[in-house]
């Protein structure tokens, strides 16, 4: 079949038909991956998915908007567990609990919310919020934004593109991008909903620039300001609105000229702008007193002089083109939109940039537990332009529509293979390895054999228990015996010669100076993995009740010298049995949490006094086991 003929053939597919065939397709893949992979819709609105959603059992059920009752928080953990603990909302001193998300997904939550409570109400569930009609509601009923959201991508490429063009920049992006594991597995999340409302913000910022109305700019602000409410990263896409129609100084002069003449549509814009926000506004001061409040306040930052541009593109753990390759042509395409469609180009081009900056520098690169890079799907609408641009341009050119319209197939598949091992557990969103990737590549089944490659599993769980210490090489990393050997540093105001378990001195803690020596080490000297275990042991000794003292060992991970805290864990010695006027062995194992930037994450460890009593230290150590693959 000639070149000719594949490009007639394609051009025929109404791009409406697309769109209906992938709506069907989705909205099927959904509900059986709830319904069978995911034990029939169990815990869909659980862990993170709290934080957007808890706005609504407690301010329609329960009647307490500030989220203040602890029995109703309880019986949520005692009966559905949506987590280990409840970090969803913060606690404030006027005895109401913040949630650390705002409002914007609460609000799309709300019709399916509604449905979920007159089901419960009308049968045997229980209408508190969160029984099964409320989880089957809330996950199918998000779709209709999703679909929605489809078809509003379609009407912003038709803006540019031929609906052949059209077509096949719908099928590359939603089947052949994680956009389609967003939408099928992860419906209630905010990325899939988020590309739906970047994609109606496009939409909008055409048509109000073709055509300026009243409505269109309503619509622009009304969209663009629930995006932002929804997820702060949102507010980026106000890029494409500033910078649409701009590409030098004259196109610059003529789109201020164009507001000017138009400057009653900019305000009923900040009108529909503000209807969302709003409410958030109000809400707050209902919960906190104050208007304006900080909800995400532990977080692990943005590393702005050290971005980890490498590992988010190239990482086995989830690299962005490595996962989803089709967004290569995105990439590529930049320069031809540029070229063909000036007019778009720099508003595309300055998102891009600064969204991949910004997502790069995050912390906590790896985003979760996703498949592939999640953070970026908000914006596939985006990045569906400069595909389009690409296509338009290899067209005529027998050779690379062949080439091309192959590797696209092929990353289609893959896309949806890939997905198909994920959810059923092949491929993982947190332990991904080099070894493990090319090992489950294209399989069907994984042997535990191949298992052993992937990252070590943290389960998030109080307690790490080394159950494999035969797997890993071992050395001593640190001891303190506060006499000959010390590679711990300490103060001189801690020997004490009334005690010593070895030699002639040991540690005196005292609730003078309640905290005992530090040992510090930074992640990349403890190792170059990305997990070690440590073992951390020392010899004990008090005068009075170890309740008297009250010791707590600590040992927990800084990020960027303490503006983030990454698994702190505490353990406290008055839960052990302890004989007064003898040394007692102490010992704990502690898994390393993934490093964040292992230059600049540091672990301390330290014992401090909670009570008025004295407590001697000896025989200080820290091991540390590296796996031997």
């Amino acid at each position: 079949m000639s070149q000719n003929k594949i490009y007639n053939l394609i051009s025929s597919i109404s791009s409406k038909s697309v769109c209906w065939a992938i709506s069907i397709i989705l909205l099927l893949t959904h509900f059986v991956l709830k319904k069978y992979n995911y034990q029939d819709f169990h815990n869909v609105l659980g862990w993170d998915i709290l934080a957007y959603y808890i706005y609504l059992p407690f301010s329609f059920i329960h009647a307490d908007p500030g989220i203040s009752n602890v029995e109703v928080i309880e019986y949520i953990f005692e009966v559905y567990k949506p987590s280990g603990t409840f970090y969803q909302a913060y606690p404030l001193e006027n005895g109401n609990h913040s949630p650390m998300y705002t409002i914007g997904f609460a609000l799309l939550y709300l019709p399916f919310f509604l449905i979920g409570h007159l089901w419960a109400s009308l049968s045997s569930y229980p209408a508190d919020g969160f029984s099964y009609p409320y989880q089957v509601a809330i996950s199918m009923g998000v779709m209709t934004y999703i679909i929605a959201g489809i078809f509003a991508f379609r009407k912003l490429l038709l803006e540019f593109f031929s609906d052949g063009i059209s077509s096949l920049v719908i099928l590359a992006m939603v089947l052949g991008t994680s956009l389609f594991h967003e939408s099928v597995a992860y419906a209630v999340g905010p990325h899939a909903m988020m590309f739906a409302g970047f994609a109606a913000v496009l939409y909008f910022s055409a048509k109000w620039h073709k055509s300026p109305s009243r409505k269109s700019a309503f619509f622009l602000g009304l969209i663009a300001g629930l995006c932002i409410l929804a997820r702060g990263s949102g507010i980026f896409v106000l890029i494409i609105p500033v910078l649409w129609g701009i590409h030098d100084w004259d196109s610059a002069k003529q789109k201020f000229q164009l507001i000017i003449d138009n400057y009653k549509h900019l305000l009923i814009l900040i009108a529909g702008f503000m209807v969302f926000p709003l409410i958030q506004m109000i809400y707050w001061k209902y919960a906190t007193g104050q208007f304006i409040f900080n909800t995400y306040q532990v977080t692990p930052g943005f590393d702005w002089f050290s971005p980890h541009f490498n590992k988010v593109f190239f990482s086995y753990k989830k690299g962005w083109l490595l996962y989803t390759p089709m967004i290569t042509f995105c990439l590529i395409g930049t320069y031809f939109l540029w070229k063909r469609y000036r007019e778009i180009a720099l508003s595309v081009i300055a998102f891009m940039l600064i969204n991949i900056y910004v997502l790069s520098a995050w912390g906590t690169w790896w985003q979760g537990g996703s498949f592939g890079s999640r953070y970026f799907v908000d914006s596939y609408a985006i990045l569906a332009l400069p595909l389009g641009a690409f296509l338009v341009e290899i067209k005529g050119r027998k050779v690379w529509t062949w080439i091309i319209g192959i590797l696209m197939g092929f990353f289609i598949f893959l896309n949806l293979f890939q997905t198909w091992q994920f959810n059923n557990f092949l491929f993982d969103g947190y332990s991904m390895t080099k070894e493990y990737y090319w090992r489950v590549f294209l399989q069907t089944e994984v042997s535990e054999e191949d298992r052993k490659y992937r990252e070590i599993i943290r389960d998030f769980g109080p307690v790490d228990v080394f159950s494999n210490p035969q797997d890993y090489n071992h050395h001593t990393e640190a001891f303190a015996n506060f006499d000959e050997v010390n590679t711990v540093a300490f103060h001189e105001k801690y020997l004490d010669t009334n005690y010593a378990y070895s030699g002639n001195y040991s540690a005196k803690i005292t609730p003078e100076f309640i905290y005992g020596p530090t040992y510090n080490i930074r992640y990349s000297d403890l190792t170059d993995r990305e997990h070690a275990w440590m073992k951390v042991s020392f010899r004990y000794l008090v005068e009075d009740p170890i309740e008297a003292a009250d010791p707590v060992l600590v040992i927990e991970m800084n990020h960027n010298r303490g503006q983030y805290i990454e698994k702190r864990r505490d353990w406290e010695l008055k839960s052990q049995s302890t004989e007064i006027g003898k040394w007692q062995y102490f010992e704990v194992d502690y898994l390393t949490p993934y490093p964040l930037s292992p230059k600049n994450d540091v672990f301390k460890i330290y014992l401090y006094l909670r009570g008025d009593k004295a407590l001697y230290l000896d025989d200080f150590k820290v091991e540390a086991y590296e796996r031997k693959w």
